[in-house]
């Protein structure tokens, strides 16, 4: 076969050939002009001859060697700093989660007193509800442009949670303190300390009705949810007055309504003050298998709790009696009466029952009718009293009867004994008192010991709302309030009043609640028996197997 192929087409082919990528037929051409051609034959030769590889030298050899260990140096070294890191964020999240004292922001889980002596030393009591935080230190700071309003700030961290849960503290302002918060939450105004849960529900006061969500957060605070089974709401608020129908899943019996009723009164009367515009709020609930609803006014509320729900929610103070009229608070509320001279005491008991009494006591009806059938508006005397003394603790007792009411048990034998009592015209009884006194240091000490108890027949809203002291009696007297909690927990308040002139004593007055009955003990004094009035305080507490007070 005649070669037809030139060098230069051979020489491109090449390659190819040598990749084996050329077909058979252009294989046999080039092999017949590579057998013919010397410098394409060579050419080809040194195509399919491999390159020589280069003997590594012992420089190159050292430049490996190093650069493998630097890679391990290296690699090392990042290990190292990645551990170091992550124990430095380790440490960071440890030292802020159980060691940095940081303030703790939910007020809900603190559980707190707040006082203030003197209106400059303000005294912090309280403990925490989340056993995994402890106390790490407290507080205090003042609004720069208010310098009377103080905020107290607990720090928490969990490392001193063991044996740290409690706290106690106290500060002595330079200026005069007019208001004490912790936190956001008002803690202490103008001489009344403010308790938590009415601090809570003071915070959630708006003015519109129609915002569901400031509403929904009145019924949190008030814990209304604990009493009834909330299933819907209905607002009105195309005409006014507006209104707030609250939609219950509870089933009560007719013989549950009055107790019922009482309870939705309370509540509605809260709301109404915490909710500017609202005119009405309307209870509806299953009463004996038939839909009942009970509706209760802001007119009505304001009649029967003696003040406006403008004035209630005029300050936190106010506000709180309006709460511990309601019995929304279980605890006695103390505010303090303008011009620091004494302070007021708002509390409500809890009915009693007519049935419960069962003393003599019941025989004086038909006496009380004739009261009442018997009075003129000229006569000096009120319809309606009952006041009898007795010789001995035990007969008063029996002649009440009832079961809750408890002995005294005076440290020494008391020089009257007294029941006091008030019923209406239909001759059942509202309201009882049972008081019992001595005297001790030659005559210069005055001990009184009360109890007072309410009754179903009462008119008065059953709650006490009494001011301390008289200013008749005491024109230039000075009181401080103060809370004391015995070693099983319970807590008493005490007002300590000092006269500031020679003809009036000093008096020390305890008041605790309980069983449905506000007990009272209070103790009369010259100034310079003031440690032995105090003594007999405790005395008084022992003898009625009350725990002794911590200190006084």
């Amino acid at each position: 076969m005649k070669n037809d192929l030139t060098c230069e087409v051979v020489q491109d082919l090449l390659p190819s050939y040598v990749d084996h990528l050329t077909s058979d037929v252009t294989n046999t051409a080039i092999e017949t002009h590579i057998r013919e051609c010397a410098d394409c034959r060579r050419i080809l030769s040194d195509m399919q001859t491999p390159e020589p590889v280069p003997a590594e030298t012992a420089t190159d050899a050292s430049t490996i060697d190093f650069l493998k260990k630097s890679n391990k140096r290296n690699k090392r070294r990042i290990l190292a700093a990645i551990l170091i890191v992550t124990l430095l964020l380790g440490s960071i999240w440890g030292y802020r989660t159980y060691f940095y004292p940081a303030p703790l922001k939910n007020t809900a889980l603190i559980d707190y007193a707040v006082t203030v002596k003197d209106n400059k030393t303000i005294q912090i009591k309280g403990s925490l509800t989340d056993q995994t935080l402890g106390v790490a230190g407290i507080d205090y700071s003042c609004d720069p442009d208010h310098p009377e309003t103080v905020t107290i700030n607990v720090k928490t961290n969990r490392i001193s949670a063991a044996g740290h849960n409690t706290f106690s503290d106290k500060k002595t302002e330079t200026h005069a303190v007019k208001k004490v918060y912790v936190n956001d939450q008002i803690a202490w105004e103008d001489g009344t300390s403010i308790l938590p849960k009415a601090a809570q529900i003071y915070a959630t006061i708006h003015p519109y009705v129609g915002d569901m969500s400031a509403n929904e957060k009145t019924l949190a605070a008030l814990g209304i949810s604990n009493v009834f089974s909330i299933a819907n709401f209905k607002l009105q608020t195309t005409e006014t007055p507006y209104g707030w129908t609250i939609y219950l899943d509870d089933a009560f019996t007719k013989k549950q309504q009055t107790t019922v009723e009482k309870t939705m009164k309370n509540y509605a009367m809260v709301i109404l003050a915490c909710t500017k515009n609202l005119g009405s709020v309307t209870f509806s609930y299953t009463l004996d298998g038939q839909t009942t609803d009970f509706t209760y006014t802001k007119e009505q509320g304001e009649n029967e709790f003696l003040g406006t729900c403008n004035y209630f929610r005029s300050s936190s103070t106010e506000f709180q009696t309006l709460l511990a009229k309601t019995g929304i608070l279980s605890d006695p509320v103390f505010s303090r009466l303008s011009g620091n001279q004494g302070y007021r005491l708002t509390e409500q008991l809890n009915n009693v029952p007519d049935a419960e009494i069962t003393g003599t006591i019941q025989n004086e009806k038909q006496n009380i009718i004739k009261q009442y059938e018997s009075y003129l508006p000229t006569n000096s005397w009120s319809p309606g009293s009952i006041s009898k003394s007795f010789s001995s603790e035990k007969d008063a007792l029996a002649y009440i009867g009832y079961k809750n009411l408890r002995s005294f048990a005076l440290p020494q034998k008391a020089d009257s004994i007294s029941v006091n009592a008030t019923a209406d015209k239909k001759g059942n009884i509202c309201y009882i008192s049972l008081s019992e006194l001595y005297s001790c240091a030659d005559g210069q000490i005055h001990v009184t010991a009360a109890a007072d108890l309410y009754t179903e027949s009462s008119n008065t809203g059953s709650y006490i709302d009494m001011d301390y002291p008289s200013y008749e009696e005491t024109p230039d007297a000075v009181s401080t309030s103060e809370l004391y909690t015995t070693a099983s927990g319970d807590t008493w308040q005490l007002i300590t009043t000092t006269s500031q002139s020679d003809d009036f004593n000093d008096s020390i007055d305890a008041y605790r609640t309980e069983d449905t009955i506000l007990y009272g003990i209070h103790i009369g004094y010259p100034s310079s028996l003031k440690e032995s009035a105090q003594a007999e305080l405790k005395k008084n507490f022992r003898k009625r197997h009350w725990p002794e007070l911590r200190d006084l």
